[in-house]
């Protein structure tokens, strides 16, 4: 009825306005401005969330640079029997809101570029999304280091949205595990992100990353399936043009991690990677481990023009 859709159209409007104050309750930022107390209240109020009791952040807002986390504790009342997790939140916050405070280093750094002059690089982000590693700016961005993805924080986000994907699955189906998947991996979602549909990837197929002693991503290696505990989800990925051109070491350690998982001595049952494969190999048809589609080297975009015209 056009009653239900006006009351549900009232709704979602409602609530993207709450979405929109709690985000973009600043408007633009001014360069080289430090936030003031309220401000920092509404960073450190949106970055711990039910983490952190309001009373608390705001002590940590009050507070001194110089005050220390024992400081702030008995400031705000639990001085004598910290947890481990309070203090370890305590000290986090101080360390963003004293990085924040560095926001003044903006406007030397934009005289430092002016004059020709070197300007630290680091992969930009967001606070929310990336955590503390973004901090503090005016530093010289770039999107991201391709040999660090997916990062920690895209991994978890991945691996949640992926089990989603099963468990509703699963509720749809009798309980029984989806064969096959389709991940979409774009260029410019995926340098938002940092990854997490690469993520989504890995944990459908059963793998987690393997970091080399400077922290890049050697290798996707696969989880046994006694950890795992339920079977290998074949995944078929479409890439987009700039993915494929922006991560082809992504498209590598993928590439590999297919193959190494259709050829892994496991049942058929319990890895649907290999039994599509023998089935593919069975009919004759090459490459049956093939499981990364894109555009031609150096196309571009869906090609529906092509089509179309």
């Amino acid at each position: 009825a056009d009653s239900d859709f006006i009351g549900y159209m009232n709704r979602v409007f409602t609530y993207l306005q709450v979405v929109e104050n709690r985000l973009f309750s600043e408007g633009l930022h001014v360069i080289g401005r430090a936030p003031d107390e309220e401000g920092m209240y509404k960073y450190l109020s949106a970055y711990f969330g039910d983490r952190m009791p309001d009373d608390l952040v705001k002590a940590i807002c009050q507070a001194k640079g110089e005050h220390t986390v024992e400081q702030i504790l008995e400031r705000y009342g639990q001085a004598e029997a910290p947890t481990t997790s309070i203090s370890e939140e305590v000290e986090t916050a101080l360390s963003i809101r004293n990085l924040l405070m560095k926001n003044t280093e903006e406007t030397r750094s934009l005289v430092r570029a002016l004059n020709g002059e070197y300007i630290p690089s680091v992969a930009g982000g967001d606070l929310l999304r990336d955590g503390p590693g973004v901090l503090p700016t005016g530093r010289n961005i770039h999107a991201l280091d391709p040999y660090r993805m997916p990062s920690e924080a895209a991994f978890q986000r991945g691996t949640s949205a992926a089990k989603q994907i099963i468990a509703q699955h699963q509720d749809q189906n009798n309980g029984e595990f989806p064969e096959t998947c389709a991940v979409a991996l774009w260029g410019l979602d995926s340098i938002k992100t940092k990854g997490d549909a690469v993520a989504i990837v890995l944990h459908l197929v059963g793998a987690r990353t393997e970091r080399d002693s400077t922290g890049r991503i050697a290798r996707f290696e696969l989880i046994p399936l006694a950890e795992l505990g339920r079977p290998r989800i074949d995944v078929v990925c479409n890439m987009s043009g700039i993915f494929r051109d922006t991560f082809q070491n992504v498209v590598d350690l993928l590439d590999d991690l297919f193959a190494r998982a259709a050829e892994s001595d496991e049942p058929l049952e319990m890895n649907f990677i290999r039994k599509h494969t023998e089935e593919m190999a069975a009919k004759g048809i090459d490459r049956g481990t093939s499981r990364l589609f894109s555009n031609p080297s150096g196309d571009y975009g869906s090609m529906v023009n092509e089509r179309v015209g």
